[in-house]
This record gives structure tokens, sequence and C-alpha cells, in this order.
């Protein structure tokens, strides 16, 4: 595909996806630049027990490829210039994450559409950074475990905002009717129009329509690129993300988790499945 239509799907989808769930850019626009920086700052948090100088070294290696790629006006917003200043960088971001009226928001791109279509485009080339920096710094075997937990930190961030949404105040309020509805709203918090094709009190099967994060990643690297790293972290990242919410509500022992299509990894939708066990 060429690399306008690709930026071309990117943007109708992303566009498409929150007319579809009936979001507006000006407000998921904070889901994307507010949690970017606290994917950063959870990753400093998880780097914090290597070594000062490995540590600096996978920092400047991530940014240093996120400015190869990434939107000119959000770079200008967030420090992302060359020479990288990793310090300048982890300061704008910390602002960020506590003002929700930074200037950097809404202002990194002509209006606040294509601000929120930079921060998602910023987003997966940040995530797709971390993933392989790690890798490469810290081998497989340590890395792996690291973005995996920064996933499960997002997971676990907004659940209580989310259990109170669908009524959840303990594991006896648990049953397949809150899972669908909390899973509902995890996929559409992150623009992903959610199909449900089955559901009764012991399976909930949805698809998964359409990924902005996905169509951006491929939008900026390229899809084989793109897929050097989904392929090898998507499944198991995913399926842990909704095993951490079973476990962290108390009902890990009633109800299994799975997936078992991915758009990254080649599927037309991605699928995802509730189970209770038996």
């Amino acid at each position: 595909m060429e690399a306008s239509q690709q930026r071309s799907q990117g943007s109708l989808g992303l566009f498409g996806s929150l007319a579809e769930i009936g979001h507006k850019p000006e407000e998921d626009i904070y889901t994307w630049s507010q949690g970017l920086a606290f994917h950063y700052s959870n990753l400093l948090e998880g780097l914090a027990g290597v070594e000062k100088e490995k540590k600096e070294k996978i920092l400047e290696d991530i940014w240093s490829n996120v400015a190869e790629k990434a939107p000119e006006a959000i770079k200008e917003k967030i420090g992302l210039i060359k020479p990288v200043d990793v310090d300048r960088i982890g300061e704008t971001l910390s602002q960020i994450l506590a003002d929700s009226d930074h200037p950097a928001i809404k202002g990194s791109g002509k209006d606040v559409n294509e601000s929120l279509l930079n921060w998602v485009r910023l987003f997966a080339l940040f995530d797709f950074n971390i993933y392989l920096r790690l890798e490469n710094h810290l081998g497989t075997k340590d890395g792996f475990p690291l973005y995996m937990g920064l996933w499960e930190t997002f997971a676990l961030a907004e659940l209580d905002e989310v259990k109170e949404a669908v009524g959840i105040s303990g594991p006896d309020d648990v049953d397949m009717d809150k899972l669908g509805e909390l899973s509902k709203i995890y996929w559409e918090s992150i623009a992903c129009p959610y199909k449900v094709t089955r559901h009764d009190e012991n399976i909930h099967e949805a698809e998964i329509l359409c990924c902005p994060y996905w169509y951006s990643m491929r939008e900026m690297l390229g899809e084989e690129t793109a897929r050097s790293m989904t392929l090898k972290c998507e499944a198991p990242v995913s399926t842990n993300y909704y095993e951490a919410i079973l476990k962290a509500l108390g009902v890990f022992d009633r109800y299994s988790f799975t997936m078992d299509k991915f758009m990254c990894c080649g599927d037309d939708v991605c699928r995802i499945r509730f189970q209770r066990r038996s």
C-alpha cells in the first residue's frame, strides 16, 4: 500500500471510529496525550533498577528513533529536537501529565483534530520503540516483562472508575454482563469500535473492528516493520492486560480471557473472549 493511502486510512480509521462510538476529538485527545505521558512515567519507574548508563542509552535510543518518524508539529511541542534532550522531553511530558490545559495537548497540530491524530501517531511510535529498545538493550528475558508491566499498569489505572461506571463494588457483583460492559468501555476508550458477536452467562465474545493504534503504527513505519514488534508481543501483552483486570476484580478463578485474532498480526479484526471457568 502506498504511504499516502496508509495515511488516509489512518486518519479515516481514527475519526471514523470516533464518530461510530460517539466520541469527540477534543475529549479523546487527553487519552492519548496524557496517556503517553503516563506511559513514559511508568517506563522511567520500570527502568529504576537498571544501571544508569544503560538506562540513559535506552531512553536516548527510544527518543532518537521516535524523532525520525514523528510529525514535526508535535516534535516542536514536546522538545523532540536534535540533538535529543531526554531531560527536556521528560520535563515536558511530566507537565502534560499534571496539566490538562497544557498548550501542547491541543496545540500539536493546526487544530484539535490534527493534534489528536499527531498524539495517536506519537503514542504508536513511542510504544513501538519502547519494546524494541528494551529488547535490544536488556534482552527479551528482562525487557519483555518490563514492557508487559507497563501495559498492566495501564489496565489497572482506570479500573476503579470503570467499576463504578458498570456497578461493580466487589467480586460478587461481577457476571458476564458486567464483564462485557467493562470490556466495551476499555476498548472504546482507545477509539476501537466494539461489536458483540456472542453473549450469554458463560461466554462473551466481541470483535474489535478498527484500531487507530495499529493504523498509526503501520502508517508511520510500514506494515513489515510495524509487525516486527507486534508479532512478537501483542498476544501475551493483550491477554495479560485483561487477566490483570480479572485478578484485580477478584474473579480470575471464575473467568478466563483470551484473544485469538489480531489486526496487527494479519487478521481482519481483533477478537476477544471472556469465558466462565467450569
